[in-house]
């Protein structure tokens, strides 16, 4: 008998065919499931290393030992049906060995590898963004952490983020210099993320970071400019002064960095504008309140806001915060939160008009005024209005990060998609952990059948707030107009609002035929919805639109220009009116809404330094 033979009476062939390709198999699960659990790239070769070192010696043990019913006996060249007997076996063990080989394959093939091939892209989408926005601004790039409190008392921790954010908003002012938003920068508060990871997530070159400490009227405040490049210090100091000094503070800790980052200027360097010390800290700890979005926190808002304005009644900050607390109350008592009633609302109404009137007549220019007068101006349809005060204080306040949300929400009502995503893209520069920058964003990106920037805007936006109302229905109606009705559904299940998760599921079901589906949803959604919720008047126009009932669309676009003016407009440019493009009534419509946004103008100008793409 020849050596080739005696290998394969052996199984030595067959067992060196089964130890690779259940290597093979063993790696790539490792391959798998490492990552899960955080580890490197290390165990895996480790794995790879000892599978290597082990072939030789199962190839010897195959030599020696013969496999049988038995187990494993030393092998004394026995008869050829027990040899056939033990061929079988082997050949069963490879079979099942390829057959999981093959099956993890496809899983690699077909599910894994393009997730991680989506991965991939958006990671290096993301890289090359953070490249591309840093080298648009240079070195010209900062974010500004909230200053740790160091005083004794926890309560004291408000007064080191607003200081924070103040030169924050010194910063801002200055032409050229990229500074990341508070939405975005302060949301590393007690991260324990060092400064170059901060500086890498947020697009930036510079971290500014400090402490605070107060002790009656008596401060000690350190500031401290970080290059990430090289994550050390290329200025710190430190200050002691009075509590009436704090302007004077903010104002050279942020003349101090734009003389290290060397930003040419070719205005006077803004400076703080300067409140009553006591007011000043009043209003600071309100607006850390007013932040954290806490309900059993506005009692204590309103006394500290009305103690300010007591000191200082002109305090132009305090009272567009006390707008801010309106806002708050009224959202508790319309979704019917403690003590309620249609009468206190009207009453908080009132206020909220009143003090919005003051503010028009006082500080029309001031831009938190504009942000609160637009916010409800652009609800109630008031366009014109809304597009003429945005137009002014974005003219000389173009820094400041509010007013470009509520200019985007313009530019979309007005149909302007493509000034809406220029003016979004710049916001999430700006603000890259901005939820509603990026949700708006997705919605003009839909608008403009960019499916797939609108899934990924979606995405983000999720993300950062994935409990917020409507925005996985936003993500599956995405989804839907770009053909994946499937991933739809799945983002729906996590849709905490029931009319839309119905909505949502309705539209994808009806993409993918399952005319069932459909009926059945409607059932449930028809009954509770259909007449006793106003606002959805818009919400069931899309939805017979998209299911091609031009009837019905119909009936309730005609509702909507009666009772949701604002939502008429976008009608001609929302997605889910493509169904019914081809029904004569369409032209006429269009041509009504185009009459309509026509007669408005809004061009607000981006500063020409900050409009380079990411």
């Amino acid at each position: 008998m020849s050596f080739l033979d005696e290998l394969r009476r052996r199984n030595v062939l067959r067992v060196a065919a089964a130890y690779l390709v259940a290597a093979w198999l063993i790696v790539q699960v490792a391959e798998t499931i490492f990552p899960l659990f955080g580890f490197d790239e290390t165990p895996a070769r480790i794995v790879v290393i000892i599978l290597a070192v082990g072939f030789v010696p199962a190839l010897v043990v195959a030599w020696v030992f013969e496999l049988t019913p038995e187990g494993l006996i030393r092998d004394t060249g026995g008869d050829a049906g027990a040899d056939a007997a033990g061929n079988k076996r082997f050949d069963r063990i490879i079979m099942l060995t390829l057959a999981a080989a093959v099956i993890l394959f496809g899983v690699h093939t077909f599910i894994i590898d393009p997730a991680a091939d989506r991965a991939a892209v958006d990671a290096a989408r993301s890289e090359g963004e953070v490249a591309a926005l840093r080298q648009s601004f240079g070195d010209k790039s900062i974010a500004v952490l909230p200053f740790v409190n160091m005083s004794s008392d926890p309560e004291q921790e408000y007064f080191g983020d607003g200081i924070a954010e103040e030169i924050l908003n010194l910063l801002e002012k200055v032409p050229g210099l990229l500074v990341t938003s508070r939405t975005s920068s302060f949301n590393f508060k007690d991260s324990g993320m060092s400064a170059k990871e901060i500086a890498d997530e947020l697009g930036v070159v510079h971290i500014l970071e400090g402490s605070v400490r107060k002790s009656g009227n008596t401060l000690r405040i350190t500031a401290q400019l970080i290059d990430s490049r090289v994550d050390g210090h290329l200025w710190s100091d430190k200050y002691d002064r009075e509590l009436v000094d704090i302007f004077d503070i903010q104002d050279e800790v942020a003349a101090r960095v734009v003389e290290e980052l060397k930003v040419e200027l070719d205005v006077e360097m803004p400076t703080s504008t300067r409140h009553d010390p006591e007011a000043y800290a009043l209003y600071l700890k309100a607006r850390a309140l007013l932040q954290t979005d806490d309900p059993n926190a506005l009692d204590e808002v309103k006394r500290l806001l009305e103690q300010a304005l007591q000191i200082e009644p002109d305090f132009i900050d305090a009272q567009v915060a006390t707008n801010l607390y309106y806002v708050r109350r009224l959202r508790i008592y319309r979704m019917g939160g403690p003590g309620s009633s249609w009468e206190l609302i009207e009453e908080y109404e009132q206020k909220r008009r009143v003090l919005l009137e003051s503010l028009r007549q006082r500080a029309p220019e001031h831009p938190g005024v504009v942000v609160a007068l637009a916010h409800p101006a652009i609800s109630r349809g008031e366009w014109k209005v809304a597009a003429d005060m945005l137009e002014k204080v974005i003219s000389r306040a173009p820094w400041n990060s509010d007013v470009w949300l509520p200019a985007m929400r313009l530019a979309t009502n007005l149909n302007d998609v493509s000034l809406a995503i220029t003016i979004g893209e710049y916001l999430t520069r700006i603000d890259p952990l901005n939820f509603w920058a990026h949700s708006n964003l997705g919605g003009n990106y839909a608008m403009a059948d960019q499916f797939e920037e609108a899934i990924k805007s979606y995405r983000v936006a999720a993300n950062l707030s994935p409990d917020s109302d409507a925005i996985h229905w936003q993500l599956a109606a995405a989804l839907t107009f770009a053909g994946r009705p499937d991933e739809a559904l799945e983002a729906l299940e996590r849709e905490v609002w029931e009319p839309y998760a119905l909505h949502g599921k309705i539209t994808a079901y009806h993409s993918l035929g399952n005319q069932q589906a459909v009926d059945d949803l409607l059932q449930q959604l028809l009954p509770e919805y259909e007449e006793d919720w106003g606002p959805w008047s818009f919400g069931f126009a899309r939805l017979y639109a998209w299911l091609g009932n031009a009837d019905e669309a119909f009936r309730y676009i005609e509702r909507v220009r009666a009772e949701e003016p604002r939502f008429f407009t976008s009608i001609s440019m929302n997605p889910y009116f493509r169904p019914i493009h081809d029904d004569p009534r369409w032209p006429a419509l269009v041509e009504e809404i185009e009459e309509i946004t026509s007669q408005i103008s809004f061009n607000p100008t981006l500063p020409p330094e900050k409009t380079s793409k990411r």
